[in-house]
C-alpha cells in the first residue's frame, strides 16, 4: 500500500534526527524505512527530491544530507496571509510569503529553512518546513450546515480555511450558533482542517455571548482548572501570628485603597506623614501576592499561562482565582492584609531622599473610589468621611502634584486620551457611552504608583554594582523608529503647527513630544494629534535589557504595583525578595537564563488581553451605534487607512 506523501516526509525527518551528521543513499533511506514495492519506493524518490528542493535536505553526490540551516521559532501572520518568525540570535525576523506558509496558524512554533535567494529585497525570508507545536488547538467560530456538510466558520481572520465537522463531533449546535472547536486535523494546505466542538457558547444575539467569543477566540480562560481550584481551597483564611511577628508591623499608620466604583481586587494600599523635618513620608503598600502563590505550584503555572487579568466591557477574567484575586490578597478596609511596601521619604521639591522595601502588614482604615476622593479634593467630602481621612487625602493631593510637576519638568510625557466607558442593561445591551475622565484622584494614585515602581527598579540598579547587572524584569519603552517621526511630523505640518522634532532618531528625547502637546492643549486637533503621537511610539514592554522608559523619561523602571492582576509584577517581588535575603549563585544562574523568555511571554500575554479588551470595546460600539444609522454627526476624521476613515 503506497504511504501518503506527508507520512512519509515525517518518517524521512525522523530519521534524520536520529542521527542528524551522517549521510545516506536513497537505498539506506528505504532499507531502514521498511520501504520496497515500485510504488513506494517511487514515491520515496520523489520525496527525497522535493525535501532536497525545499532545503530540508542537502544532496551531495548520491548521499542526503540533514540541512543544518532548519531554525525554529514562533510564527506570527498577518491578515495579509503573511509570515513572521521570530529566532532566537538573530536580530530580524523571517518573513515567510503566504504560499510558503503550510499550515502553519498564528502563534504556532514552527520549522522553517532560510531560502538561499541572491539580489533579493527579503534577505531574511525563509519556508516553513514543520509545525513544531501549535499555538492553540481551540477555535472559536461560527457553526454552519450545508447540504450534508457541517462547518466551522473560524472568528480569527487569520484563520485561512474552515473547520469540517463530523456529525458526530457537532454537539448538536444548531445553525448559526458561536462554538468553540478544537482543531483535529490539518496535514495538508490545500485541505480543510477537520475539528470537533467542544463547546456550544449559544446564538450571538444572546446576551454575553459576543464578548465571550471574543474571550475565547484569544484564548482566554475563564474557568480554572481542577488543580488550581484544589490548590487555592487550601490556602488559610488566617494569617499565622508568626508571619505578622517577623514583617514590619504598619497596622497603626492610616492606610487608604483609592479605586474605581466597580474594583474588587485592591491590590495597593497608600498612607502619608510628615517628618519632623517637614519632609513627606510616603507609603506605597501592595498585596503580597507572592506569600500565597508559591513558585513552581499550580496556582503559579495558571498565573503564568494568563499573565493578567482581562478587562472586557462585561466581566473580568482575573489572573487569580477569586479567593485570592478578590479576598486573600485584595487589600480590603479594616481587615490585617500582608503587603510589601516601598517606604519614601520625600522632600518639598519631590525629591526622594531615602527609602525602603520591606514585608509588611496594614489594616486599611477606608476603601475610597475615586470619585469620592475627588469630591474630597474638590472641598465636597461626604457626610461619613472621617476629618481624619479627608486631611490626609489632601496632603497626598499636595504631593502628588508636587511630583507631577517634577516629572513633567525632567521631560516625561502625559497624555490625556479621552477613554470610552459603557452602561450595559442586563441582556448586555449598551445603553449608554460615557466619557472617562481622568480625575485628579486618578493622578494621585498613578504619581505614586510611577514612584514605587521606579523606586524598586532604581534599587535593583542600584545594588548591583559596576560589573554587571543582576537579572531583573524591566518595563522598557524605546524611541519611536524615524520614519514614524517622520509621518508624525508630515501631520503636524499638514495641519498647521510648526513641528520641532529632530529628524534624527538618536537625538529626540521625551521633551520634544511635551513641548509638542503643550501647543496643541485646547486645540480642536488635540484628541487627533494625542492618539497619532501614541501610534508613532514605540509599545511598552517587559525585557531583562534595561534601556529606560523613553515615555516618562526615567533611566529605570519596573511593574511592581499590581500583582493580583500581572504576573510581572509577581515576578518582580519574588526578585526584590531574593536579593534582599541573598540570592545563591545557582538561583542568580536559574533566574538570567529563565526572565528573557518570561519577559517574551508577559510582553505577548499583555498584547493578546489588549487585543481582546479593544474588540470587546469594538463590539459594543458597533452595537450602540446601530440604531443610530441612517442619521447625520459631525465630527473629526482622526485617522486614515487604506480600508477606509476613522471619525471621532
Amino acid at each position: 500500500m503506497k504511504r501518503p506523501q506527508d507520512d512519509l516526509e515525517r518518517s524521512i525527518r525522523g530519521l534524520f534526527r536520529k542521527t542528524p551528521s551522517h549521510g545516506m543513499k536513497s537505498g539506506d533511506i528505504a532499507g531502514k524505512l521498511h520501504i520496497s514495492g515500485t510504488a513506494d519506493l517511487q514515491a520515496l524518490k520523489e520525496t527525497l527530491a522535493r525535501m532536497a528542493m525545499d532545503g530540508s535536505l542537502v544532496k551531495k553526490g548520491k548521499q542526503y544530507l540533514f540541512n543544518e540551516h532548519r531554525l525554529t521559532g514562533k510564527i506570527t501572520v498577518n491578515k495579509k496571509k503573511e509570515g513572521f518568525v521570530q529566532v532566537d540570535g538573530f536580530s530580524r525576523d523571517f518573513f515567510i510569503a503566504p504560499h510558503r506558509l503550510r499550515t502553519a496558524l498564528n502563534g504556532d512554533t514552527v520549522t522553517i529553512v532560510p531560502l538561499r535567494r541572491k539580489n533579493t529585497r527579503r534577505p531574511f525570508e525563509a519556508e516553513v518546513i514543520e509545525i513544531t507545536e501549535r499555538g492553540r488547538t481551540r477555535i472559536v467560530g461560527l457553526f454552519k450546515r450545508m447540504a450534508e456538510m457541517c462547518f466551522v466558520i473560524p472568528d480569527d481572520p487569520y484563520m485561512q480555511r474552515d473547520l469540517v465537522i463530523a456529525e458526530s463531533d457537532t454537539m448538536d449546535a444548531a445553525d448559526g450558533q458561536k462554538v468553540i472547536a478544537r482543531l483535529k486535523e490539518w496535514t495538508h494546505e490545500y485541505m480543510n482542517p477537520t475539528g470537533v466542538i467542544i463547546q456550544v457558547l449559544g446564538f450571538p444575539d444572546e446576551p454575553g455571548v459576543d464578548v465571550m467569543s471574543v474571550a475565547m477566540a484569544h484564548d482566554i480562560h475563564y474557568d480554572f482548572p481542577a488543580g488550581v481550584t484544589r490548590e487555592c481551597g487550601e490556602i488559610p483564611d488566617g494569617i499565622p501570628d508568626s508571619e505578622i511577628a517577623r514583617r514590619l508591623d504598619l497596622r497603626d499608620i492610616p492606610c487608604i485603597t483609592i479605586d474605581p466604583e466597580d474594583a474588587k481586587d485592591f491590590d495597593d494600599a497608600v498612607s502619608l506623614g510628615i517628618s519632623d523635618g517637614g519632609h513627606y513620608l510616603l507609603g506605597v503598600h501592595i498585596a503580597d501576592v507572592s506569600y500565597y502563590v508559591k513558585e513552581g505550584t499550580e496556582l503559579d503555572r495558571e498565573a503564568l499561562k494568563r499573565g493578567t487579568s482581562v478587562y472586557l466591557v462585561d466581566r473580568t477574567i482575573p489572573m487569580l482565582p477569586e479567593k485570592l484575586s478578590n479576598d486573600l490578597c485584595s487589600l480590603k478596609p479594616k481587615t490585617d492584609r500582608l503587603t510589601y511596601s516601598i517606604l519614601m521619604e520625600i522632600s518639598e521639591q519631590g525629591k526622594t531622599l531615602d527609602y525602603d522595601i520591606a514585608e509588611t502588614v496594614i489594616h486599611s482604615r477606608r476603601r475610597m473610589t475615586y470619585e469620592e476622593t475627588q469630591s474630597v479634593i474638590d472641598g465636597r467630602p461626604a457626610e461619613n468621611t472621617d476629618p481624619e481621612i479627608i486631611e490626609l487625602i489632601l496632603q497626598m493631593h499636595k504631593l502628588a502634584s508636587i511630583l507631577t510637576k517634577k516629572r513633567i519638568r525632567e521631560g516625561s510625557v502625559d497624555f490625556d486620551t479621552p477613554e470610552a466607558k459603557f452602561r450595559l442593561d442586563e441582556h448586555g445591551v449598551p445603553v449608554a457611552c460615557i466619557r472617562k475622565e481622568r480625575l485628579d484622584s486618578n493622578r494621585l494614585i498613578e504619581e505614586f504608583m510611577l514612584s514605587a515602581n521606579r523606586i524598586a527598579a532604581g534599587h535593583i540598579a542600584k545594588n548591583a554594582g559596576k560589573k554587571r547587572a543582576h537579572p531583573f524584569l524591566y518595563r522598557v519603552h524605546d524611541k519611536p523608529v524615524a520614519e514614524k517621526i517622520a509621518n508624525f511630523t508630515r501631520l503636524l505640518q499638514a495641519l498647521g503647527f510648526r513641528a520641532q522634532l529632530p529628524k534624527n532618531r538618536e537625538q529626540i528625547e521625551p521633551s520634544h513630544f511635551q513641548s509638542m502637546l503643550a501647543k496643541i492643549k485646547g486645540k480642536k486637533e488635540q484628541t487627533l494629534i494625542e492618539k497619532v503621537a501614541i501610534r508613532a511610539m514605540a509599545k511598552a514592554e517587559y525585557s531583562t535589557d534595561n534601556i529606560g522608559h523613553f515615555g516618562l523619561a526615567f533611566d529605570h523602571y519596573t511593574h511592581f504595583t499590581s500583582p493580583i492582576r500581572r504576573y510581572p509584577d509577581l515576578l518582580v517581588h519574588r526578585l526584590l525578595k531574593e536579593y534582599g535575603q541573598g540570592m545563591s549563585a545557582e538561583r542568580y544562574r536559574l533566574w538570567s537564563e529563565r526572565l528573557p523568555e518570561l519577559a517574551r511571554h508577559c510582553s505577548v500575554r499583555e498584547q493578546i488581553a489588549v487585543e481582546a479588551e479593544l474588540e470587546s470595546v469594538k463590539l459594543k460600539q458597533a452595537e450602540f451605534m446601530q440604531p443610530f444609522i441612517g442619521q447625520e454627526f459631525a465630527g473629526v476624521i482622526s485617522g486614515v487607512m487604506a480600508f477606509g476613515i476613522f471619525v471621532e
